[in-house]
């Protein structure tokens, strides 16, 4: 199965369509939309179980009847709220990979760094994927594993690039990439932007984190 998801991880990561199979998201201003955000606050400040679909609706401004109409469960709504933010964080991570240099600690740099700077930007969401992901059904989750396999699947790819040409040492490269992603989301349950560190400033010293994780060493 961890096979299958790879495969079908790494056409979503190519074609950047990471809704296969879903939601395009909410169209901007709209009522699905409202429904989202309001969402994204309630499971944030109170957790699934805590943020009743009525509570929702009402901070949202909407009927309940809207609500099913975008969303037949909760457990929907909590599946299209982790699926957007997985889709928003891969492009952004491929987005910064692709303007960086073509080294893998320079690639690895850059998706490190895009990685932290959205946890930091988007903790709620991050934080909500980190917390309520086990109330999803197996089905559901497995839905969701697809679209966080094509997140880890980029950084894997970059981490034995590196080890072939010699640029990164660690003889474990894909438990290094889970404790990269492990620590870099991580960031979602602490950070704060009045804290002494803008998300830049974070993304650049967890992207140091990051290379001796991998054992970054002199290019070859």
């Amino acid at each position: 199965m961890r096979a299958d998801r790879i495969s079908l991880a790494r056409n979503v990561a190519a074609s950047g369509d990471a809704y296969a199979g879903g939601s395009p998201g909410a169209p901007p201003g709209s009522k699905e939309e409202a429904i989202v955000g309001a969402a994204i606050e309630l499971l944030g400040e109170r957790g699934f179980h805590g943020a009743g679909l009525r509570q929702i609706a009402t901070r949202a401004g909407v009927s309940l009847a809207n609500v099913y109409t975008y969303f037949p469960s909760k457990a929907d709504l909590l599946l299209a709220i982790l699926k957007r933010a997985c889709a928003d964080l891969l492009v952004q991570v491929q987005d910064s990979v692709r303007g960086a240099g073509s080294g893998a600690d320079e690639r690895f740099v850059a998706a490190a760094s895009a990685y932290v700077r959205f946890c930091a930007t988007r903790s709620t969401e991050m934080f909500i994927a980190d917390s309520e992901v086990r109330y999803l059904d197996p089905e559901r989750r497995e839905e969701l594993l697809v679209h966080r396999d094509a997140i880890q699947d980029v950084f894997e790819r970059i981490v034995a690039d590196g080890v072939r040409g010699g640029r990164f040492a660690t003889p474990y490269p894909d438990q290094a990439c889970l404790a990269v992603l492990t620590m870099c989301s991580g960031v979602a349950q602490w950070y704060r932007p009045d804290g002494p560190l803008t998300a830049d400033a974070l993304a650049e010293r967890f992207a140091h984190y990051a290379l001796a994780l991998v054992e970054e060493g002199p290019a070859r």
